[in-house]
């Protein structure tokens, strides 16, 4: 009982030193500190940072796919809006202020480095803003909803930065992630093949998508997409290429002929391209548990395998792409995006 007690004690007392070492600081003193931390792992990436943004996510856009969807005139039309997806930035922070950026926007984007200010100060978070124009802020508009100052909430489990900020209260509305990059070589392959690779996609003719397990098919769209394009005026690209939204739609009740409704069920994401093949952010969300987020390129396809990993953060297991994650076991579940033409 002694000796329980004891340990007890020793406890306490090794919290309270932590705790006070904690409290010594001061408000300005600790708002120093995190603004040093973050500052330093930014300018400490010698080879710079991947940033995928998607500005403006949905998580209840085209993710019911028992929802029944009638299409008056036989065609998706503008009535009903599309989402948006993400976009891909290079940057290297330097420690006088300046980041260095390329974006994956057009070819001359790919290699035209703009060079702009930035700023880590602290108020609630830590926030990250970029004082000056860079390619970000072609984003901060009331059609993208972007910003400039992003908020930093921590790091992920696999070490990546993670922002949000401060356009929304609600979670799951935004998406962004500084990935550190491994080589001087990453600067210019990495935002070339994922320019190509998001090229690749948006030139499909008629890009479909299935979701399977073995010889079982959960969903498989089958309804060619006609383009919608903007009528803002403000670009001359199809609204799934210029918002990077994908809808992907199946048949489920063909109406009678002479008349021209029909009934589709869709299953839709914003997306964004990556060096390894597509990212689509909320997600192709099937269920709660068949979500597919990270598509590898294989040839002319992208495919998304799941697999599940445990997660020491949340204390769950969590299905992922079995490329980022090779260890983890299989479950047999693919989703498959091909050009049927």
């Amino acid at each position: 009982m002694k000796t329980g007690f004891r340990i007890l004690i020793l406890i306490m007392v090794f919290f309270s030193c932590k705790d006070e070492g904690i409290f010594d600081l001061s408000p300005s003193e600790r708002n120093a500190k995190h603004i040093s931390e973050l500052r330093k792992e930014l300018i400490n990436a010698p080879y710079g940072w991947s940033v995928t943004y998607f500005p403006r996510t949905d998580s209840l856009l085209f993710t019911n796919v028992n929802e029944l969807i009638t299409l008056p005139k036989g065609i998706f039309d503008e009535k009903y809006k599309y989402g948006y997806g993400g976009h891909c930035f290079l940057m290297r922070f330097s420690d006088n202020g300046v980041v260095q950026a390329v974006a994956d926007y057009t070819e001359q984007s790919l290699q035209e480095v703009r060079q702009s200010e930035f700023e880590v100060s602290q108020n609630t978070f830590t926030q990250l803003s970029f004082t000056t124009y860079n390619y970000l802020h072609s984003l901060v508009n009331d059609r993208f909803t972007g910003s400039s100052d992003f908020l930093y909430t921590g790091k992920d489990i696999d070490g990546n930065l993670i922002f949000k900020t401060s356009s929304y209260t609600e979670p799951a509305r935004e998406y962004i992630v500084f990935t550190k990059l491994k080589s001087d070589e990453s600067w210019q392959e990495d935002i070339r093949k994922s320019y190509d690779n998001k090229l690749f996609f948006e030139k499909m003719k008629n890009p479909q998508l299935s979701i399977r397990k073995a010889d079982r098919v959960y969903f498989r769209s089958d309804m060619r997409m006609n383009a919608t394009y903007s009528t803002d005026g403000n670009t001359k690209q199809p609204l799934e290429v210029y918002q990077r939204y994908r809808l992907f739609l199946a048949v489920d009740y063909f109406a009678p002929r002479g008349w021209l409704g029909n009934k589709v069920r869709g299953l839709g994401s914003g997306y964004v391209g990556t060096a390894d093949g597509l990212t689509f952010r909320p997600g192709i969300r099937y269920s709660e548990t068949y979500t597919f987020y990270d598509f590898r390129r294989e040839g002319e396809r992208f495919v998304c395998e799941l697999v599940k990993v445990f997660d020491p953060y949340s204390k769950t297991m969590r299905w992922v792409s079995r490329y980022l994650a090779p260890e983890g076991e299989k479950t047999g579940v693919i989703a498959e995006i091909r050009d049927e033409i």
